[in-house]
């Protein structure tokens, strides 16, 4: 299951219609649209509204780590149009970072390396773009935080495309002008969505006892843990042999490791060699 988080109905409305969700009756607190694959609720502007709507969603529908992932899509300011990948989100408000743990590659989505941003989110509407490599908007930190209660850091995947520079009458920013941006880039979106679906499917296929071994080899803590999961998975979708690739880390001296931060690297070493 996609589980996706929108401010605003106006930029869920194009990917509503495109994937044909269907309005669930039974939710009053908040807008939700769902399918047999999808589940989309629509949060309302601001940190407050984001963080209420996505512990909602989240209680409502027990999450797997194994098989769901969580999309946050929606606009921001930036310099530059386009639909990016966010690595980074600081709240202005706090100075946190957040780091959405990026272990997917979509460059073959229209999302490569160069479509990666940092984003700030800011507790109210931008008057100008501090960093002009930078992304602003107003929601992200708040889905991060709420979700890292029910999602891991590699289970959530921040998409914001460009609606203007910060600079515009806000007046300007129409609910009719957000739905046309917004359906500019559900093409892209969609192929995104097909390409995680794919990656996030279920596999068992995979051998257990090698992931076992292999995450006692790592020291690995649960994060690390679902890490390789979901690269033991990706292994097996995209026809690659981890067992080959573990096998050279081991005649290298690599594995096993000594702790966890040793571990982390080594970790680091199997997604960049999968990716």
């Amino acid at each position: 299951m996609l589980f996706i988080v929108c401010a605003l109905h106006c930029e869920a409305k194009p990917v509503i219609e495109t994937l044909g969700l269907k309005r669930d009756r039974s939710s009053n607190a908040f807008e939700i649209y769902s399918s047999d694959r999808y589940c989309l609720i629509v949060s309302g502007m601001g940190v407050i509204h984001a963080s209420s709507a996505v512990t909602y969603l989240l209680t409502k529908n027990r999450f797997d780590n194994h098989t769901d992932m969580l999309i946050n899509f929606g606009s921001c300011a930036g310099k530059e149009p386009g639909l990016y990948l966010i690595n980074k989100i600081t709240d202005s408000a706090t100075g946190r970072d957040y780091y959405p743990d990026l272990i997917y590659d979509l460059s073959s989505y229209g999302l490569p390396i160069t479509s990666e941003r940092a984003l700030v989110t800011s507790y109210q509407v931008v008057s100008g773009l501090e960093d002009p490599d930078t992304l602003y908007e107003m929601e992200a930190a708040a889905v991060f935080s709420a979700a890292s209660r029910f999602v891991s850091p590699h289970r959530m995947v921040f998409l914001k495309f460009v609606s203007d520079q910060g600079v515009d009458d806000p007046k300007k920013i129409t609910s009719e002008y957000l739905t046309e941006c917004a359906s500019s880039y559900t093409p892209a979106l969609l192929e995104v969505f097909g390409a995680l679906s794919l990656m996030v499917e279920p596999v068992t296929s995979f051998d257990e006892a090698l992931f076992e071994k292999t995450c006692e080899e790592l020291c690995a803590s649960e994060t690390m843990k679902h890490q390789l999961r979901n690269l033991f998975t990706y292994a097996e979708v995209s026809g690659q042999d981890l067992a080959v690739l573990l096998s050279s880390l081991h005649e290298e001296g690599k594995l096993p490791t000594n702790s966890k931060r040793e571990g982390k690297v080594v970790l680091d070493e199997i997604r960049n060699q999968l990716l």
